[in-house]
């Protein structure tokens, strides 16, 4: 018997893609048991589930050590193979019945079987779910294929069994933590103010946390949210090695001993949950303006307007004002281009790296710049402003707008204010409005007093330490 005349089609050659991620110890709970999917047949030949993914599995870093293959497919019965000819397979696997979802998986096979390494079917799973260790459902699909002797001809249809239930190897990663130690009294019941930054993406995806804190000279280590909300000192995380003064490390939960800062004044902490590692740069003293250097000014960082960390957080706000045409900027740390500028990082996020391309704004116009230095991250609002109050005609309903003068720097209206009281609002809306002392208005201050009468406003927005406003009569 030369060839089996219903079976068609050459195989075409595939070079599959073997990767494998770092491993770690932390791994989810065993998922339960499942019932074994019954055979399936394909044009007269039938395939099962084969010993090795019959039942649920959970990885561990051991077993993605062990290249020992497991067996994923088998062939349970054949009609009437010519001596001498053996079953192949080319595997994949997918999320979903329909695979619309697809990761090839490198197998050998032998015996009539296809195997796979753990290692293989544990990155398909996070290749197709993500890096989270939780139990995922696998589905396989075969193609298989008759050789004899140099011949090869594949058997019509894929075989699709499953699902095989395997839970990924992958670190235990909480969606909050917090700093404790000599700095806050290692009091657990009391963390808030110490509680690191995150993007707020999906924490397996982004396992980055940061802290920015000021005079944490002495011992710490790291709580999780779970360890927090229960008050527990079970859970909390630290290093090998009891006051280790070393500015990187690895972080550990068994054995766990605190680490030590020795240098004064500010610095970030940045914890790799993924990697179970932890970053320490120390700052000294803190800069508390940002410079706005761009087309609209001649980039020339000494005469930029500045954005302010009134809260001494890292965090600056202020406003500029772009002009046609010139809308392009970036962020200095000094007056100048000596120290670390930032630029445009991708998807609202900043680069310190010097060739960052340029920020943009989409038209021109005075916009409120808010820049998070903790989280890499910048904010652009434009706004319009005006009047609102009883004290002006459109009453708390609706802002008396005022206009920008680009030589002047000032937002002015002349109107005619009745007794009462009135705040500057921006865009009609309250999310942004300043009110208060007029040499030093804040976000959200108190109703400014009007008494009846004619006059020209001005507000000034110019020195992010202290928005000013002025109310002179127009008689």
């Amino acid at each position: 018997m030369n060839k089996i005349k219903y079976l068609f089609a050459t195989l075409l050659a595939i070079t599959l893609l073997n990767a494998c991620e770092d491993v770690y110890e932390h791994v989810a709970a065993p998922p339960q048991a499942y019932e074994q999917e019954t055979e399936q047949s394909v044009s007269g030949f039938n395939f099962a589930l084969g010993a090795g993914v019959s039942a649920p599995i959970v990885f561990t870093e051991e077993m993605l050590a062990d290249e020992t293959p497991l067996e994923a497919i088998k062939t349970t019965a054949t009609p009437q193979l010519a001596e001498g000819a053996t079953m192949t397979f080319i595997l994949e696997a997918s999320d979903t019945e329909d695979f619309a979802q697809v990761v090839e998986l490198t197998s050998v096979s032998d015996q009539n079987s296809a195997y796979v390494t753990a290692a293989t079917l544990n990155e398909a799973a996070k290749s197709l779910y993500g890096k989270a260790p939780e139990a995922r459902d696998l589905y396989l699909r075969a193609a298989s294929f008759i050789n004899e002797g140099s011949s090869t001809v594949r058997v019509p249809g894929n075989v699709v069994l499953g699902p095989v239930t395997i839970t990924p190897v992958g670190p235990v990663i909480e969606t909050e933590y917090y700093l404790i130690g000599d700095i806050n009294g290692w009091n657990i019941e009391n963390l808030d103010a110490f509680k690191f930054n995150h993007s707020g993406k999906d924490v397996y995806e982004d396992p980055i946390f940061t802290i920015l804190v000021n005079n944490v000279t002495g011992y710490f280590k790291i709580v999780p949210k779970s360890s927090k909300d229960a008050a527990s000192w079970d859970g909390v995380l630290g290093n090998p090695v009891d006051g280790n003064t070393a500015l990187e490390g690895d972080i550990i939960l068994d054995g766990a001993q605190a680490m030590r800062v020795t240098e004064p004044g500010w610095m970030k902490i940045t914890l790799n949950m993924m990697e179970y590692t932890y970053t320490i740069e120390i700052i000294g003293e803190m800069n508390l303006t940002l410079y706005v250097p761009g087309g609209h000014q001649g980039w020339d960082p000494a005469n930029a307007p500045t954005l302010y960390s009134s809260n001494f957080d890292f965090k600056y706000s202020g406003y500029v004002y772009f002009t046609d045409g010139n809308t392009e900027f970036k962020f200095t740390s000094q007056p100048n281009w000596d120290g670390p500028n930032y630029g445009d990082g991708g998807n609202g996020t900043l680069s310190d790296d010097g060739g960052a391309g340029n920020l943009v704004v989409s038209e021109a116009g005075m916009y409120k710049i808010d820049v998070d230095l903790t989280a890499n991250s910048y904010t652009l609002t434009k706004t319009e402003w005006g009047l609102i109050g009883d004290a002006t005609d459109g009453s708390w309903d609706n802002s008396t707008p005022m206009s920008y003068d680009p030589v002047t720097g000032l937002w002015s209206v002349t109107t005619t204010l009745k007794d009462g009281t009135f705040k500057f609002r921006a865009n009609n809306a309250w999310d942004i409005n300043l009110g208060g002392d007029l040499n030093n208005l804040s976000y959200g201050g108190d109703n400014i007093q009007a008494t009846a009468g004619t006059y020209t406003i001005t507000l000034d927005l110019s020195d992010p330490e202290a928005f000013k406003a002025t109310v002179v009569s127009a008689v």
